[in-house]
């Protein structure tokens, strides 16, 4: 698929979208109309039940094109761009990060529903990592028996190689990340509230440690000024399991990345400009973190 092949596919699907709004807008305002001629009444009420109806039906009908679209597009835009800056890649865009790699870490909680997608594996500046989007929820029920579901974590899960090598587990969480495990919840591990020097750093996140020396060897002052730079530059709240000397980041964005503007047409310049910005929350975790030094990888 190329650019104007990728841009017949929006096209297509936008245009199909409209036709089945169009119909459910006529078959709204009809139920009104025969509603009024023959009893009297204006119910406007059945405007918004045909409508939602209407607009759900067009969703199903066009799920398909447009799935089509945005593989197209992730394919025609956003791998190209990947090409360029990242090695070794490999991208599946119907999988992503199973679950039990997520609840393995004994660090978060992955809910009654999980969803992931987008599967994105590569080397930066010879680090290795892999992420993909992921979407989190939990199921309810309220006073009245009906069930109900809640999103806890919607956006990207990362694992990164990294360059300190240590004996025991640990957890840095973003106060406010709603979903993590903390403390006496692990479930498999005993883990204590490490307090660290730096006050500002203790404000913002939480500390878990199976171990606290090795705490304080990854979290050296330098470490946690560089976490509370990372935790500047993103939008959304952080996760960080230090887990068998990988570096696994949950950021609760509450989007997906690489999406397309349906309704927009296809900008080569724009849309190449608006995957690299996304592609920097990647780089930024090595960058920053400077997790292509490796003067401690021979370990402790």
């Amino acid at each position: 698929m190329n650019i104007e092949e990728l841009e017949k596919s929006r096209e297509k699907v936008v245009k199909k979208k409209k036709i089945g709004y169009g119909i459910a807008a006529i078959v709204s305002l009809g139920f009104v109309f025969i509603n009024y001629m023959f009893n009297g009444v204006l119910e406007f009420d059945t405007v918004f039940i045909t409508g939602f109806l209407g607009v759900l039906l067009t969703s199903v009908l066009t799920m398909k094109d447009y799935r089509e679209f945005v593989k197209g597009y992730k394919k025609v835009v956003v791998l190209e761009i990947f090409k360029t800056i990242f090695k070794n890649i490999h991208f599946d865009l119907d999988r992503g990060i199973p679950e039990e790699i997520i609840s393995n870490t004994g660090m978060m909680d992955t809910g009654d529903i999980y969803h992931s997608n987008d599967y994105i594996c590569a080397k930066y500046k010879n680090v290795s990592f892999e992420f993909s989007d992921v979407e989190i929820e939990e199921e309810h029920t309220d006073s009245d028996g009906d069930r109900h579901r809640v999103t806890v974590f919607k956006g990207q899960w990362y694992i990164f190689d990294f360059n300190k090598q240590f004996k025991a587990d640990l957890q840095v969480c973003e106060k406010g990340f709603r979903n993590a495990k903390l403390g006496g919840l692990f479930s498999f591990k005993k883990f204590n509230k490490v307090q660290l020097e730096d006050i500002e750093f203790n404000k913002e996140f939480n500390v878990f440690a199976q171990n606290n020396l090795d705490a304080f060897y990854v979290l050296t002052p330098n470490t946690m000024e560089k976490i509370k730079k990372l935790n500047n530059s993103v939008h959304g709240k952080l996760l960080f399991c230090f887990i068998d000397n990988k570096l696994h980041v949950g950021l609760h964005s509450g989007k997906d990345l690489f999406e397309p503007n349906l309704y927009k047409k296809i900008n080569i310049e724009q849309n190449h400009k608006q995957a690299i910005e996304e592609i920097q929350m990647i780089t930024n975790f090595v960058d920053i973190l400077g997790l292509d030094n490796d003067l401690f990888r021979k370990g402790v």
